[in-house]
């Protein structure tokens, strides 16, 4: 129905690359010499949102009556952020792929070498679509949920509202490799332009 086929570990482009070569007049953007160096442009990005999110959880929960000791609750919220991080990190990646053209076929696929699932798609979209697809997993499972979150602390027993709020951080840093896909497209992709993948580092407009 929606297209998202789940692949294996990602070793080669010659695994993902679909087309048969690049248009002539397609434009490579956001070349990437250093993926890391990438995240971290996306972590600094993310730095203020992800300080105000910090800052919030403990203006929330400094007030509420709970001292922390390594007892079996604290163990439990513990187990459960590290499985709900894991499970949403891959749920992240179908929100990816739901925000693609039905009709388009998106590849879940997970790299040993970043240690993470990635989705792959070279189906041509527009710029403001290409940005809307990068952040809504960052605003779904991460900064709206938290948001919600911040009305519930009394109504949540501790440490569950750390696992919580933490949980929600993490989803939002999760995020920065997209947040740096984002910084690329609106410095150096034109409006009215259409944007599409060409392997896993590799992305090119069309005016």
């Amino acid at each position: 129905m929606f297209n998202i086929v789940f692949k294996g570990n990602y070793v080669s482009d010659d695994q993902l690359i679909k087309r048969g070569s690049i248009p002539k007049e397609a434009v490579e953007f956001g070349i990437i010499p250093n993926l890391q160096g990438e995240f971290g442009r996306g972590f600094l990005i993310l730095m203020p949102v992800l300080a105000a999110m910090v800052a919030a959880t403990f203006l929330k929960v400094k007030d509420l009556d709970y001292h922390l000791t390594m007892g079996l609750d604290v163990i439990v919220s513990f187990v459960l952020t590290i499985v709900s991080v894991y499970l949403l990190t891959f749920v992240h990646e179908i929100i990816h792929a739901l925000f693609y053209p039905a009709d388009a076929v998106k590849e879940i696929w997970k790299s040993k070498e970043q240690g993470a699932y990635f989705v792959y798609c070279e189906k041509e979209i527009s710029k403001e679509r290409f940005i809307i697809m990068c952040l809504a997993p960052m605003f779904i499972l991460g900064i709206i949920p938290f948001i919600i979150w911040l009305i519930l602390p009394n109504y949540i027993p501790m440490p569950y509202n750390l696992a919580i709020s933490i949980t929600f951080w993490l989803m939002t840093i999760v995020a920065m490799g997209d947040v740096a896909n984002v910084y690329h497209v609106i410095k150096e992709v034109p409006k009215g332009a259409k944007v599409f993948n060409y392997g896993l580092l590799r992305s090119f407009y069309i005016n």
